[in-house]
């Protein structure tokens, strides 16, 4: 088990690049989910042997969680507060159907008929704050505790990359079950990170959990 990792390590890799993290139809990963460090599985689980990604997707954009508003587009996995991925060669494809976004289903305009504007805003503005977490990790080496209030400098407090790898699992608002595969078998818990220390707004806890038999990653989303 590995707590609050504050150094970019050998095993884990803050901002990889989309193409290390998803094997294929890029434009539409891009456009729904920001990458967020890496991990090398080897280092922490003795019978995992690739890369996991903790991910975190745009939305919700204005309020809510993540599948608000699109339930029509559920499946086993993916529902509110939680996404899932099919792993290949320690690469990500979503393991859903697009329109399970509002933002790809345009179902958020339709739910906020007189915001577009501020929708269209708040969708770059996360893009935004993304964007210059990751800028100034590479100027000074690390994330602040909030992306509301960036880094100035190399002695700012750093918040981890990492919150834990591996250990007891952190119930929630999220929950208090371990989640199951269509077997009934639970998942195993990878670990936690803080969503909001890489993009303003984005969730506090982003807890990242494995199932061997489908090779199936799922994220959950826990907001305070």
């Amino acid at each position: 088990m590995f707590n609050r990792l504050t150094s970019d390590t050998a095993f884990i890799r803050p901002f990889p690049r989309y193409e290390d993290v998803f094997t294929d139809n890029l434009e539409l990963h891009r456009k729904h989910f920001l990458p967020l460090v890496s991990v090398d599985m080897s280092f922490v689980f003795d019978d995992l042997d690739f890369w996991l990604h903790f991910v975190t997707p745009i939305e919700p954009l204005l309020e809510g969680n993540v599948g608000d508003h699109t339930d029509e587009y559920f499946d086993f996995y993916n529902s509110v507060g939680q996404v899932a991925f099919k792993v290949t060669d320690g690469k990500y494809s979503f393991n859903g159907d697009f329109n399970f976004f509002t933002y790809e289903s345009g179902t958020i305009f339709k739910v906020w008929p007189q915001q577009a504007d501020a929708i269209h805003q708040d969708y770059r503005d996360r893009l935004a704050s993304y964007e210059q977490t990751r800028n100034n990790f590479l100027k000074y080496g690390g994330i602040p505790y909030s992306a509301a209030q960036q880094l100035e400098s190399e002695n700012d407090y750093f918040a981890p990359f990492v919150g834990e790898l591996g250990g007891e699992v952190p119930f929630g608002n999220w929950g208090d079950q371990i989640p199951r595969n269509r077997k009934g078998n639970p998942f195993q818990y990878i670990g936690e990170v803080t969503g909001f220390s890489y993009c303003d707004r984005t969730a506090d806890g982003i807890l990242l959990f494995y199932d061997p038999d489908e090779q199936i990653a799922l994220l959950i989303f826990d907001w305070s």
